[in-house]
């Protein structure tokens, strides 16, 4: 067995560096747990209590504390409390100390959560579900309680300073319609081959474009499937076309050359392997602490069971919707995840979609009869070149649920927006 990780210089900087300057105490994100030795736990919890009852405190009173409690002997004495001071001399590295004592405790938690998987493995028991879960929730940042009058202010400060969401929408009339996206959890759903994935392709490069990240977890497609989609988007060419007709003309392979070149800038990250939803939450974890600014996920159906027993397929996705929800609320960004559609257009198999989703957004083709959406019937467009497609908002919890009418360029794999109705 090897030493646990950690840091006594940095413990007894923190240390020294409060005593000096007991302000200090306040500004640092320190807990008792973290320290590793035993000695330097209970004069930290001390020094809190002490803080919190009265932050204008100095060395003499921490050590008349200390004696009332009967813990000086214990911290290691007047003389330890003397020392530790004189070890840091200045208190201004006091945050550098902090964030090494952070580092060392994780690193403790990480070796114990991972000793307790390696126990139920030898146990006969799966541990692979239980170590995902402890692990993730280490990374997760614990969000602080604040009043709601202060979460008032910076609600109206947010709108006065245009800090009403960070992620745009797949094309400017979207984003300047409905505003930018935030921490919303999103069913994109359509019948097959009315474009859904096309449009979640075009939003990427989009999002790429402007500088963001957006990752996806491709369950259904290989990244060599995608590829041909997103070269055709940027480079307004037939890649159908040119693979079945096995040559290309030369101004195909100009514009598809160009375009891979141009897709190759963007750095577009891409994970094309089966998932289960335990792995599909560690490695969103994982692409957040990247910086990515939204996730998506293609599709619901695709997502396996990881070795769950399920009553049905409804209580299998329901508890996949639930687990998404929780974590779009850890990581605060946006998640979109695409879906199938049942008989009464609505997400199949999961019922509890309505409930936990902030935005459902519904695609279908407009038949030649034209269709009725919320009692307006949208005649089908003859104008355009390409299939007609009407965009369903069945749910925004954050703003309005308008449709729009778009055009699809299947050739191309690319939606234009015509109107909003």
């Amino acid at each position: 067995m090897r030493n646990m990780p950690f840091h006594m210089e940095s413990e007894e900087g923190v240390l020294g560096s409060c005593l000096l300057d007991p302000s200090r105490i306040g500004k640092l994100d320190v807990k008792p747990e973290d320290f590793y030795d035993r000695k330097n736990q209970i004069l930290w919890q001390v020094l809190l209590d002490m803080y919190i009852e009265n932050p204008a405190i100095d060395a003499v009173m921490i050590g008349s504390e200390l004696e009332k409690r009967n813990k000086l002997e214990s911290v290691g004495g007047f003389d330890r409390l003397l020392s530790l001071q004189d070890l840091v001399g200045v208190s201004a590295y006091s945050t550098h100390y902090a964030k090494e004592v952070k580092r060392t405790a994780k690193l403790r938690s990480e070796i114990k959560i991972l000793e307790d998987g390696i126990r139920l493995a030898y146990d006969g028991e799966s541990a692979s579900d239980e170590v995902l879960s402890r692990l993730i929730g280490m990374n997760v940042e614990v969000q602080k309680d604040e009043p709601l009058h202060v979460l008032g202010e910076k609600f109206i400060q947010d709108c006065i300073d245009g800090k009403v969401g960070h992620c745009p929408w797949w094309c400017p009339e979207w984003t300047n319609h409905l505003g930018r996206l935030s921490t919303e959890l999103m069913i994109l759903h359509a019948p097959r081959s009315t474009g859904k994935t096309a449009l979640m392709l075009q939003w990427m490069l989009h999002l790429h474009e402007t500088k963001l990240k957006a990752p996806l977890a491709s369950l259904e497609m290989l990244s060599s499937e995608l590829m041909p989609r997103f070269i055709a988007q940027k480079g307004q060419v037939n890649t159908y076309r040119m693979r079945a007709r096995g040559r290309v003309t030369e101004d195909e392979k100009v514009k598809a050359t160009l375009a891979n070149d141009q897709v190759k800038c963007l750095e577009l990250r891409i994970r094309d392997k089966g998932m289960s939803i335990d792995e599909i939450r560690a490695w969103a974890v994982a692409e957040a602490k990247d910086g990515a600014d939204i996730i998506f996920i293609d599709n619901l159906l695709c997502i396996n069971d990881g070795g769950e027993r399920f009553d049905s397929k409804t209580v299998m996705y329901d508890h996949f919707i639930r687990r998404l929800k929780a974590l779009r609320d850890d990581l605060k960004i946006p998640i979109v995840l695409l879906a199938h559609p049942n008989d009464s257009n609505t997400v199949a198999y999961s019922k509890n979609v309505e409930n936990f989703a902030d935005i459902i957004l519904f695609l279908m083709e407009v038949p030649s009869e034209g269709v009725r959406v919320s009692g307006e019937l949208i005649q089908q467009n003859l104008d355009i070149q390409g299939t007609h497609i009407v965009a369903k908002f069945q749910k925004n919890r954050q703003g309005i649920s308008p449709t729009a009418s778009l055009e699809f360029m299947g050739d191309y794999q690319t939606f234009k927006h015509l109107e909003w109705h």
